[in-house]
């Protein structure tokens, strides 16, 4: 059969079966999909049939399985070059692992996110990403008095906005390491 019709084929079992209350079956079928696509280049529809694998494994409960499958999104989306694309898919894995309630994959996806905004000088969306990973390692029950990463990007966030002439935004980063900096200290 065609590639183009059979991935055409299980995507519209896949929307029939969730239809019908099969959820499954669906993720099967969104799995053969993904599959398809990859295995033909198209990776645009790859993400989105893994995509799909994940929204109904989020409402079955399969964690796991929906960051699992978020992640392989966001490594076709890094692959095409769509970054964005890339940070709300690693975003959205590390939501499905803190409901699975496994901290430490979380935290380590949240650094992702951080290193990688930090290399595109994003710092405001670095910082956001630790002090994320940060919430992590407290949830975990682990010591954060020594985790630096959400200060360094906000100073460098200070600095940034400090040359841009925007005090405000300068002034608000600063406020940010203080109040991190209480949490820090409190835990």
């Amino acid at each position: 059969m065609d590639a183009y019709l059979e991935a055409r084929s299980h995507e519209r079992e896949a929307r029939e079966k969730e239809r019908l209350g099969n959820p499954e079956a669906a993720i099967e079928e969104w799995k053969r999909y993904a599959e398809v696509k990859e295995n033909k280049g198209s990776y645009f529809l790859c993400i989105y049939g893994h995509f799909n694998v994940a929204r109904i494994c989020d409402k079955v409960q399969r964690w796991k399985e929906a960051a699992e499958s978020f992640e392989a999104a966001s490594k076709l989306a890094e692959k095409i070059g769509e970054f964005s694309l890339w940070a709300l898919l690693m975003n959205l894995a590390c939501q499905m692992y803190e409901k699975e309630g496994d901290y430490e994959a979380c935290k380590n996806g949240y650094e992702t996110i951080g290193n990688f905004f930090c290399t595109m000088n994003n710092f405001f969306e670095s910082a956001d990403a630790y002090e994320h990973a940060a919430e992590m390692m407290l949830l975990a029950g682990k010591d954060i008095s020594d985790y630096e990463a959400p200060v360094k990007a906000w100073e460098k966030n200070h600095k940034y906005w400090k040359e841009q002439g925007e005090m405000d935004d300068a002034e608000w980063s600063l406020e940010r390491i203080n109040t991190y900096r209480i949490i820090q200290n409190s835990k």
